[in-house]
């Protein structure tokens, strides 16, 4: 049995989606199961966590990896990790007493590093699921990295409207041009 389990990956390859499953999953396995996602992430709405397919689920917001302390249930879903603040110990030590979680996030930035806490998470992980997603520029079906087509200024933009996931070749033409 997996504790921590992890889905990573580019934009758009269905880590939301994994999660919203497996929390419905555990649902139905009988199981006390919370949703949660960074406070940071307000792109659909600051108490769901919610699928580009229509489903989503009620979620409670953090800013830190500890608040997850403060909810005592048997299952921890929680969306978007890269952008949470914290010690990644507090889920290592929670999986020790029994806890289950189902963490998903990405692993690098547009700038192809690693993206916040998700090096940490991965290092701990019991399970992890490296997910790919469809290239915008030649539909290959392995897409491994997120470009950013406009401007930034920090390196954190939320939302993922200005984003394309792409694969090696695709993203290595691009930056090459730019």
């Amino acid at each position: 049995m997996s504790d921590i389990n992890v889905y990573s990956g580019p934009m758009k390859c269905g880590k939301t989606e994994q999660i919203l499953s497996e929390y419905k999953r555990q649902l139905i396995a009988g199981k006390k199961v919370l949703m949660f996602k960074p406070k940071i992430d307000t792109r659909t709405s600051d108490t769901v966590v919610a699928s580009r397919n229509g489903i989503d689920i009620p979620a409670i917001a953090i800013g830190n990896i500890s608040d997850i302390k403060n909810y005592d249930v048997d299952v921890y879903c929680i969306d978007e990790f890269q952008f949470l603040d914290g010690d990644v110990n507090v889920i290592l030590d929670m999986a020790n007493q029994g806890k289950k979680f189902f963490i998903s996030g990405l692993n690098l930035t547009a700038e192809r590093k690693p993206f916040g806490k998700m090096p940490e998470l991965l290092a701990i992980a019991d399970n992890i699921s490296m997910l790919t997603a469809i290239c915008d520029s030649c539909k290959n079906e392995n897409a491994v990295y997120s470009y950013f087509k406009g401007g930034k200024d920090t390196d954190i933009v939320i939302g993922d409207k200005e984003y394309m996931p792409l694969c090696r070749k695709c993203f290595e033409e691009i930056i090459k041009k730019n």
